[in-house]
């Protein structure tokens, strides 16, 4: 009778055993990935193809705790592709009070650092640019069969304005870093700046170099030059410690604006250049049309934004030098070999990116139990309790 008792315990032990293993095999070691469930890939835009995104969705669409910030000219979210906004949970909106004490008092939305207001979006008194609510389509506008898709549709956007309603600066420099900064302090993880031809000012610059600091990354442009790109360092794109992207045309060429030069230029991204050839469609906020198009190398960092929020999304502990490096290494190399003045390492490959991070972290795609999981091992559990005891009965009869 005991060794039927240790029999019976043994059982249920390795049944218990193997089922907990496989919901450890199954659970990311950081944050969950969120598999994508869209199938409509024949219409997502031509430069999503060009950067090879729609394998990496298959392993994650984003997640909505990655946060990128788009420091910019103020995201208008009245659009209806324009979604995901972050807002600041421990504040509470329009109370009057610093309800979290980080310095500004009903930031629920972001903070406009051109009027110095809780309001960085669209107000009638106080218009923003059509530019960050582009940008923000390029990141995130949903996997839904309608309109534009983003890079990365499921991450959250913050939105932080620096750009007046002409899209041109609004802030000091050093405004400017307490922009970087409040990103930093409230939860970023990516940090997007399509701003260009600011001065090379650390009173910016450290603020960069803390959200270095806190492995944020920050993601900026080489700049435009409308006559013709040149070998120009713009800042705060030229800064080592910033990812600084070159826009490339429809034909895997450098657009024609797209300034370029070693070391500053570090990879590429499709955005057109209106001469032959496609160019990169967005959303504008109301009462524009919803989607059009635009050229600049704006709109090129905001897909390597995106894919490191993809990386991250798939685990959010890798450090930036480890991005950079993945990045580099993946891209498509469109001149000479190995890096060059004008591509840098070349033109972003999201696919072969959020996959290096998902196979070197071996990270695989959540499933958690449900009732039918638990339903199946109880039925095992509870059929091998009652039929074993026979079974062994059965044995000792036959001995005998």
């Amino acid at each position: 009778m005991k060794n039927k008792k240790k029999l019976i315990a043994l059982v249920i032990s390795v049944l218990f055993f193997f089922s907990t293993m496989y919901g450890m095999s199954e659970n990311n070691i950081n944050r969950n990935i969120t598999k994508n469930n869209f199938t409509g890939y024949s219409d997502i835009g031509w430069h999503l193809d060009q950067i090879n995104i729609t394998d990496a969705w298959d392993l994650t669409a984003g997640s909505p705790e990655i946060i990128i910030a788009v420091i910019d000219s103020g995201i208008d979210f009245n659009h209806t592709e324009v979604v995901n906004e972050w807002k600041n949970v421990d504040e509470m909106p329009f109370d009057g009070i610093d309800d979290d004490a980080n310095g500004y008092i009903d930031d629920y939305h972001g903070w406009d650092f051109v009027t110095n207001d809780s309001e960085p979006g669209h107000e009638v008194i106080d218009p923003v640019h059509w530019h960050a609510t582009f940008i923000t389509g390029i990141i995130t506008a949903p996997l839904d069969d309608y309109g534009v898709a983003g890079v990365a549709p499921n991450v959250t956007v913050m939105n932080l304005r620096v750009l007046d309603a002409t899209n041109m600066q609004g802030t000091t420099d050093g405004e400017l870093g307490d922009a970087i900064r409040y990103a930093v302090d409230n939860g970023a993880d990516v940090i997007n700046l399509s701003l260009q031809y600011y001065f090379a000012n650390f009173s910016y610059l450290d603020d960069i170099q803390y959200a270095i600091s806190k492995n944020v990354s920050v993601v900026s442009v080489t700049g435009n030059t409308w006559a013709g790109g040149i070998d120009f360092p713009s800042y705060p794109g030229a800064y080592d410690e910033v990812i600084s992207v070159g826009a490339t045309n429809s034909f895997y060429q450098k657009a024609f604006y797209s300034n370029f030069g070693s070391p500053w230029t570090e990879l590429m991204a499709p955005v057109g250049d209106g001469e032959g050839g496609l160019i990169i469609n967005s959303t504008f906020p109301p009462p524009n049309i919803p989607y059009g198009t635009a050229i600049g190398t704006s709109f090129a960092a905001p897909q390597v934004a995106a894919v490191i929020a993809l990386m991250k999304s798939v685990n959010y502990t890798i450090p930036i030098a480890e991005i950079r490096s993945i990045l580099q290494t993946t891209a498509l190399d469109l001149g000479p070999p190995g890096i060059d003045p004008e591509f840098g390492y070349g033109l972003i490959n999201a696919t072969a990116a959020v996959l290096e991070v998902y196979n070197r972290y071996n990270v695989p795609v959540v499933q958690e139990f449900g009732p039918t999981h638990i339903s199946i091992i109880l039925t095992v559990v509870i059929s091998t309790i009652a039929v074993l005891p026979r079974v062994l009965k059965r044995k000792e009869m036959k001995k005998i």
